[in-house]
């Protein structure tokens, strides 16, 4: 068992679908090649969601800390580490580190996820044996944080939208690189590559037919993002710097 839980990593080479109109890889394809390693190292641990599914839980992803150094480029080879990480009976942690092709780290993530009941879609205690499979000697990428990303009453800009079918994924609700590109479409596309560092923490679910509204609000030299349903009620909530 030792074997199976130490790092894992996948080398990807960047796409055309995957860039922006500069041709450097953005935030939401990142976050889509997050979750891909995620479930393919989930898989050889045996416990990723479709083995999940079969028990009545699923993974749900709660909080992502992101630090970029640099986008990688359009047909730019990159590889993903990730690693399970030591959390508590209700919240693990998953980490990952970009490395470009002379394996210079050029991003990192910190991830924080939950386990969830599929009938009551409440969070529930994590078996035994997927707490037995998590890292405790490795240190984190970045320090875990207790406090949340700030809401804030006033935007300074908003932006609807209709939830669609494909927007969702195996556990049929918004998949999170969707709702990430909900939040980038309040950037200017000139601005966007230049984030370098994102806290986001999802609050709640999001399904089919729901209206996103995306709200931006810039304080003290900070960008700060919310994502709000048709009710009013907190999707999400994100902190963005350029620095």
């Amino acid at each position: 068992m030792k074997e199976d839980i130490t790092k894992h990593s996948e080398s990807f080479k960047i796409r055309a679908s995957e860039v922006d109109k500069h041709g450097k890889a953005t935030l939401p394809a990142l976050c889509s090649l997050f979750q891909e390693v995620a479930g393919n190292h989930a898989r050889k641990l045996n416990f990723d969601i479709t083995q999940l599914h079969e028990q009545g839980l699923t993974w749900v992803l709660h909080r992502m800390d992101i630090k970029i150094e640099r986008y990688p480029n359009w047909r730019e080879t990159i590889t993903i580490e990730t690693w399970p990480a030591a959390g508590d009976a209700l919240r693990a942690y998953r980490d990952y580190r970009i490395l470009d092709e002379e394996n210079n780290q050029i991003g990192a993530c910190l991830s924080y996820w939950m386990m969830i009941n599929l009938k009551t879609r409440r969070p529930t205690r994590m078996p035994k044996e997927v707490l037995d499979m998590r890292l405790s000697d490795i240190k984190h990428v970045m320090p875990i944080k207790s406090d949340r990303p700030r809401s804030f009453e006033e935007a300074d800009i908003q932006k609807k939208f209709v939830v669609r079918k494909s927007d969702l994924d195996m556990n049929e609700h918004v998949n999170n690189a969707r709702l990430v590109e909900c939040l980038m479409e309040t950037y200017d596309e000139d601005k966007a590559y230049l984030i370098k560092n994102i806290d986001i923490m999802f609050m709640q679910e999001s399904l089919a037919g729901d209206i996103i509204t995306s709200e931006f609000s810039k304080q003290s030299g900070t960008n700060l993002h919310q994502l709000k349903n048709q009710d009013g009620d907190t999707i999400a909530l994100a902190e963005i710097s350029t620095g």
